[in-house]
C-alpha cells in the first residue's frame, strides 16, 4: 500500500518512544520522558504499529501493556540504542570511569579463566560500569569471523589470526613443561626421555586450523619423543586434576605453573621437553584501532596478561 512504513525507512526516532511506553507502561508518561506531547507520541506509535503489522500496546485502566510482539523485539531494541547512545557519548572520548560500554575477550589459552578473573578485579576498580564477557573454551569456533562481524573484541591465544585486516601483538613467549604429581613414585625433575617412554601421559585435544609455528615445533618434539598417551581431553585444565589424582603425567604450559602447581602439589619435569618458545598474541580486528574504548581495554588486557604471566 503506498505511504505504509517499512523498516528500511524506518525513523529511528519511533524507536525511542517505543522503549519510552514500553518501560513506562504508559503512552502519556512516555510522552513526557521524551518532552513530546501525547499527540506526537500518540502518532508516533501509530506508525511504528504500520511497520510492525502488530498493535504493540494494549490499554490495560490507566495505561497500556506490551503484546508479545512487543516483548519479542523490546530487548534488541534497547541493545540497539543502548549501544547508539553509547557511541555517541564516547565520539569525543572513552572515560572508563563513566563508561558503561560492554566488551567480550576471548581467551583460549589454557590460562584463560585466571586471566579472566584478574581482568574483571582491575576492571571493576578501574571502570565500575564497564561490563567484561569472556569465552575461555580451549577450541573455540571461528574466532577471526567472530572478531571481523563484531561478536568478539579481541583474543589473547597463541594461535595468530591471518589475513592483514587483524593485529596480532606478542604479549610474551610462553613454553611447555611436563607434570607429575608429587608424590609419584618414579618421577624427578631431570627424567631422560627413555624413562618417560616408561610411563603413561595426558594430553589435551589439538585445536582446529593450523597451530602456530611456536605450538607446532613444540608437539613435534613431543611426538618425537614416542609417549604413551593413555587419555586425550579436551581442557588443558583437566590435565593437572588428573596428573594429581593417577600415576598419569602430562605437559601444561609453563604460565600455568605458578598459579596450579602450588595448589595442585606438582611437580615440573624439564630434562627432556624441548625449550621452544610458544608466542602469545593478543589480537583483534585492523578497524578497532582507533576506537579508544578499544584502546583502553588492550592496555588493561595487554598489562595484565604480561603481570601475571612473567611474574
Amino acid at each position: 500500500m503506498a505511504g505504509t512504513s517499512t523498516p528500511r525507512n524506518l525513523d529511528l526516532n519511533l524507536l525511542t518512544v517505543f522503549e519510552a511506553i514500553y518501560e513506562t507502561g504508559s503512552i502519556t508518561r512516555g510522552a513526557v520522558r521524551l518532552a513530546l506531547s501525547q499527540s506526537a507520541t500518540s502518532h508516533a506509535l501509530a506508525r511504528l504499529r504500520d511497520v510492525c503489522g502488530d498493535e504493540l500496546f494494549v490499554r490495560n485502566g490507566q495505561g497500556v501493556i506490551p503484546t508479545p510482539v512487543a516483548q519479542h523485539i523490546y530487548p534488541a531494541i534497547r541493545r540497539s540504542l543502548d549501544g547508539l547512545r553509547q557511541s555517541i557519548g564516547e565520539a569525543r572520548g572513552f572515560d572508563p570511569a563513566i563508561s558503561t560500554r560492554r566488551f567480550r575477550i576471548g581467551i583460549p589459552h589454557p590460562m584463560g579463566p585466571i586471566w579472566a578473573m584478574a581482568l574483571q578485579e582491575i576492571a571493576l576498580a578501574e571502570a565500575p560500569g564497564v561490563v567484561l564477557r569472556f569465552d575461555t573454551q580451549t577450541l573455540p569456533y571461528e574466532q577471526a569471523d567472530r572478531m571481523r562481524a563484531g561478536d568478539l573484541d579481541l583474543c589473547v591465544d597463541w594461535m595468530p589470526a591471518e589475513g592483514p585486516q587483524f593485529v596480532n601483538r606478542k604479549l610474551f613467549d610462553d613454553r611447555l613443561v611436563f607434570i607429575a604429581r608429587g608424590g609419584h613414585p618414579r618421577a624427578t625433575p631431570g627424567m631422560t626421555a627413555d624413562a618417560l617412554r616408561k610411563e603413561r601421559f595426558v594430553r589435551v585435544h589439538g585445536r582446529h586450523g593450523g597451530p602456530s609455528d611456536g605450538v607446532r615445533v613444540a608437539h613435534e618434539a613431543i611426538h618425537a619423543l614416542d609417549l604413551d598417551w593413555a587419555l586425550s581431553v579436551s581442557e588443558f585444565l583437566e590435565v593437572p586434576f588428573l596428573v594429581t589424582h593417577t600415576e598419569l603425567m602430562g605437559f601444561i604450559t609453563r604460565s600455568m605453573v605458578t598459579t596450579t602447581a602450588d595448589f595442585a602439589e606438582l611437580q615440573i619435569i624439564e630434562g627432556a621437553m624441548p625449550d621452544v618458545p610458544i608466542p602469545i598474541f593478543m589480537i583483534w580486528h585492523e578497524p578497532r584501532r582507533a576506537d579508544k574504548g578499544h584502546m583502553w581495554l588492550r592496555s588493561l588486557v595487554e598489562s595484565a596478561v604480561i603481570a601475571i604471566s612473567t611474574s
